[in-house]
């Protein structure tokens, strides 16, 4: 799918049919330009010929019901993961990937085994979210929420993100409310900031994972190069910006970031910045292991006796390795 770039396809023709291809494919769920008929006919041959609709896709259904994860394939044979999250509130999210793998290489992610392949396009990041829109369609159900949490740094391929964030705003497209949609990033600081003079309403998740510089490297050793006071302080610029509050994302890894001591750095850090700490107990394999129950409830009360507003992250799809994290790049 999307084998030519639409700005490519479409530099000469009139603006308006920018508009007008971009509702065939994200509003009208278009799959077959033929029944594109808004297009005159030229132009619907011009781009059956340069801009498949298909999508290379493959659902792995979860036993819970609640996840769906899919496997999907570009031109040039690489392969990226997504998931739909379905809520019992009636919310369908989409967790998408932004990259395929990640340039990040965190010690602790699966995704990072892969090493980092490329970014995507603006066109491929939104082919995973129209992918399971046109799935719930036939049950007459919509995307409500997107989250840039699947595969890869989302703030590194900055650019990409964005047109693909602007087009999932766009009320002629798919129509979904920037405090909607959220953007993880393990810690960027000047794309941090970048994003917050946008101007936009969006969600901003940083994965800290530790509570100092020390630990923050040993398991995230790429990210690290950024110092944790100044992605903390990004958050703060973004919050100023924006009003949005921040979410912290912390993966807990048995005697490496669970004791108390971490807990009480970590809310030092971070007490004067409007926020709240989302807990990712482990799920992957390898060196690292899940702390037990005991030592999670722990840390979080902790972190609520210093006034830390505190969540623990659901885990969706650990059957179908959909949870955080888990995400990898294979063949369909």
């Amino acid at each position: 799918m999307f084998n030519k770039s639409i700005n490519v396809l479409l530099e000469n023709k009139p603006a308006y049919r920018y508009n007008q291809v971009l509702r065939e494919i994200y509003f009208k769920l278009t799959e077959d330009w033929d029944l594109a008929t808004s297009l005159p006919l030229s132009l619907r041959k011009e781009l059956k010929e340069n801009f498949n609709l298909e999508i290379n896709g493959r659902i792995i259904d979860s036993g819970n019901t609640d996840c769906l994860k899919a496997v999907i394939g570009f031109e040039d044979k690489i392969f990226v993961e997504s998931v739909l999250l379905k809520h019992e509130s009636g919310r369908n999210t989409v967790c998408v990937s932004s990259q395929a793998g990640c340039v990040m290489d965190c010690l602790f992610c699966t995704t990072a085994s892969n090493g980092f392949i490329r970014n995507l396009s603006s066109y491929e990041i939104l082919a995973q979210i129209l992918f399971f829109l046109r799935i719930l369609n036939k049950e007459n159900k919509r995307i409500t929420n997107v989250v840039f949490m699947g595969m890869g740094e989302a703030l590194i391929n900055y650019d990409n993100m964005m047109e693909a964030v602007r087009i999932l705003n766009n009320k002629d497209y798919f129509n979904i409310g920037q405090r909607k949609i959220s953007i993880s990033s393990s810690g960027v600081p000047e794309k941090v900031r970048k994003l917050a003079d946008e101007g936009l309403q969006l969600n901003l998740a940083l994965s800290i994972n530790a509570p100092n510089d020390k630990i923050r490297k040993s398991i995230m050793p790429r990210a690290s190069r950024y110092s944790l006071d100044d992605v903390l302080d990004s958050a703060r610029y973004y919050f100023e910006k924006t009003g949005r509050r921040i979410m912290f994302e912390y993966v807990l890894l048995k005697d490496i970031n669970d004791k108390e001591e971490h807990a009480l750095e970590l809310a030092d850090k971070i007490q004067d910045i409007e926020s709240f700490v989302n807990l990712i107990p482990f799920n992957g394999k390898g060196f690292y292991s899940k702390p037990q129950n005991k030592t999670i409830n722990a840390f979080k009360k902790t972190l609520i006796r210093k006034k830390i507003n505190v969540t623990q992250r659901y885990e969706f799809g650990t059957d179908i390795k959909a949870a955080c994290g888990q995400l990898i790049s294979k063949f369909l």
